[in-house]
């Protein structure tokens, strides 16, 4: 189920929330959701609404998040469930000057820049499409340093048809840029 937090929301909840966390969360409302802030014809059909008295918490009793599980590029396959999800670290070779306007539905605006990024698996680049918030905030910090190498991670990405085999980011996709592990060196070696 989908909820969108705003403004001082963002920074509050930012803490209590981890990808992939399992959680109680209890004093959040469950509406219908309106049709216009569907971003796919999959979404259900009801939203979360967090506020004031929104109380989460983890039911495993940890709050740590689980680490993610890097794949290389050539594990990701081909062709896959549109909802399975990857988590990958590599190099970044090119990120889009500026975010383009994507014109949805009813008038909405979504943004969109593509990324592409390689490691020592294969020879072929990868195109990433960041939506929404990646697209802007974290995409313009990747811009800032493209003149040096950088070894990123992304989890929770979807592959997409979009330009042959490609991925695009989700909901849950957050860009990690100083991962830590064994991948990660690995690649700052290669």
């Amino acid at each position: 189920m989908r909820d969108t937090l705003f403004g001082e929301q963002i920074d509050g909840f930012k803490k209590a929330l981890m990808l992939n966390g399992h959680y109680e969360i209890a004093n959040a409302p469950i509406k219908p959701c309106e049709e216009q802030w569907k971003f796919t014809a999959a979404d259900l059909d009801y939203q979360m609404t967090f506020g004031k008295p929104t109380i989460v918490q983890p039911v495993d009793g940890s709050s740590s998040p689980p680490l993610p599980q890097y794949r290389s590029i050539a594990q990701i396959p081909k062709t896959a469930d549109p909802n399975d999800k990857y988590d990958i670290v590599a190099v970044v070779l090119f990120v889009e000057e500026e975010p383009r306007r994507i014109q949805r539905d009813q008038g909405r605006v979504i943004y969109v820049r593509e990324i592409v990024v390689i490691d020592h698996s294969t020879e072929q680049p990868l195109l990433i499409s960041a939506w929404s918030d990646l697209a802007e905030n974290e995409s313009d910090l990747l811009l800032q340093k493209a003149e040096q190498l950088q070894v990123v991670a992304f989890t929770a990405l979807k592959i997409s048809p979009h330009k042959g085999f490609s991925m695009t980011t989700t909901m849950s996709t957050t860009i990690d840029h100083s991962p830590v592990g064994d991948r990660p060196r690995a690649l700052e070696d290669w």
